[in-house]
């Protein structure tokens, strides 16, 4: 028997998140990595040898041939042999934070992911599996979880045993999710929001003191002199994606540690993108370049478009017909559907907030809690509303969880875009000075970072780790994903 791989992969799951959330992302490292023999993926994935189960999901198996391909390209650069001892990892996905219990503070949550990742190197020891590397990938809220769980492992000393590689994060709020600006829907968000998500919601606000420290907890992670910062120094290799429109969650600034947003007037340049990922990963070398008024008729990446230019414009015109109508779903969606959701979700937040402090209470005083069945009966309601509040209620929030993709308009309005407007788009955004010093700590750590550009669906938050496989517009995070396994993770 083969012996099986020294290296550890631990994925961290976000908000109200569960180890379903990996799916697509541990079946796509079992075709990058299990296979010796292109062959045999052929053969497992053919629609005549999936069970009824496993069809629903074919589209995807198919679509992940590209994956494969990135191996077949390894192995012909000599990156790969065929028969080599770059084996698949073993791969620990995270399950003792699973639905609310994510609202119980990202300090608590990470010691639980610290706990579990030090059962799991208890059992490999226990099973003659020597783990002698370790990397942590983190999702969302999981990003801060995991640099949080990393402090506990490196002042447990298990980082003087296994060595720390890997560091990556998709969509974290490093910087927290307060939002940059002080107009009054913006103030009310920054108000009223971190009130519905228990101790997690003040964490990521910043309206806490950790522990002794005068300091929020976000910034006591990012803050040179503990144990988190110096634990993340550690990785050899930190790497990050961010998506820059449609992620109502956690915008550029945050996920991709950054005061600037070059991608603020997304319709006034071009997205320089990376060969072989267009349009979908950006390089954050060159992340833009001003597009002129005769390059109206280029997409985002600067190519062509697919269609007629004839037809092309008359889209464009018509979209200034389309006001009356799209104000009309904008009230609608105002006035009816929104509020049903907002309700759910205030609702359902309310309660859980209750059982959080429940259970915190619990927590520190040593006691196992027992949690009532209702708690667990509303999971499922939550995470239709989470999914939904993404798509219905987009429109309606600050800057500080995302800005929405404008259209490209490649109308006269062009012409009006003035010198001054494209000088003044890099300016900083109005972020706290707590907010400045985590960026510019987190910011003297190397750190490869890939803004990511997702239109086919609202919900980018969701669709840059392929959360949902069986929905549309999930495929660009497919793209996302093979990325991440050709290019940045280091076995």
């Amino acid at each position: 028997m083969e012996p099986r791989s020294d290296h550890l992969l631990v994925l961290v799951h976000g908000l109200w998140g569960n180890a379903s959330h990996f799916n697509y992302i541990t079946r796509a490292i079992d075709q990058f990595y299990v296979h010796d023999d292109l062959v045999t993926v052929e053969k497992e994935y053919d629609s005549d040898n999936v069970d009824d189960t496993r069809h629903a999901d074919s589209d995807h198996y198919y679509k992940a041939t590209a994956v494969t391909e990135c191996v077949n390209l390894l192995r012909h650069n000599g990156k790969l042999a065929k028969n080599s001892k770059y084996r698949k990892p073993n791969v620990l996905v995270i399950r003792s934070n699973e639905g609310y219990l994510t609202y119980d503070g990202i300090d608590i949550c990470g010691e639980k992911v610290a706990l579990e990742i030090e059962e799991a190197l208890d059992e490999y020891e226990r099973q003659a599996v020597n783990i002698n590397r370790i990397s942590v990938v983190g999702y969302s809220l999981g990003g801060l979880m995991a640099r949080y769980a990393i402090g506990i492992l490196y002042q447990r000393g298990i980082f003087k045993k296994i060595q720390p590689v890997n560091f990556t994060t998709f969509c974290t709020p490093h910087v927290g999710v307060r939002a940059p600006g002080k107009d009054l829907p913006t103030t009310l968000f920054n108000a009223l929001v971190p009130r519905t998500i228990s101790a997690t919601g003040r964490q990521l606000f910043m309206l806490d003191k950790f522990a002794a420290s005068s300091m929020p907890l976000m910034a006591f992670l990012a803050d040179k002199s503990s144990i988190f910062f110096h634990a993340l120094t550690l990785f050899h290799h930190r790497a990050l994606y961010a998506n820059i429109v449609n992620d109502r969650r956690t915008a550029w600034f945050t996920a991709g540690i950054s005061n600037i947003d070059p991608f603020m007037d997304i319709h006034s340049v071009h997205l320089n993108c990376i060969a072989g990922y267009e349009p979908n990963i950006i390089d954050v070398a060159d992340p833009v370049s001003p597009k002129s008024v005769s390059d109206g008729q280029l997409d985002f990446c600067g190519n062509k478009p697919s269609v007629d230019v004839t037809g092309w414009d008359m889209r464009a015109r018509a979209q200034k017909f389309s006001v009356l109508p799209h104000f009309l779903m904008t009230l609608i969606n105002i006035i009816f559907v929104s509020p049903i959701w907002v309700f759910a979700f205030l609702i359902s937040g309310t309660i859980q907030t209750f059982y959080s402090s429940r259970r915190l209470r619990e927590f520190h005083s040593a006691k196992k809690g027992r949690y009532g069945m209702d708690e667990f009966r509303l999971l499922r309601l939550d995470e239709q509303v989470e999914d939904v509040v993404d798509t219905f209620l987009g429109d309606f929030v600050p800057y500080g969880m995302s800005h929405p993709l404008v259209e490209i308009d490649t109308s006269d309005e062009e012409d009006s875009v003035c010198e001054e407007k494209r000088l003044h788009k890099f300016l900083p955004l109005e972020l706290t000075d707590e907010q400045n010093m985590m960026i510019r700590n987190l910011n003297s750590l190397d750190w490869r970072k890939f803004p990511v550009h997702i239109t086919k669906t609202k919900a980018a938050h969701a669709a840059v780790i392929v959360r949902h496989m069986d929905w549309k517009g999930m495929e660009e995070g497919e793209v996302v994903i093979r990325h991440w396994l050709s290019e940045v993770l280091v076995l």
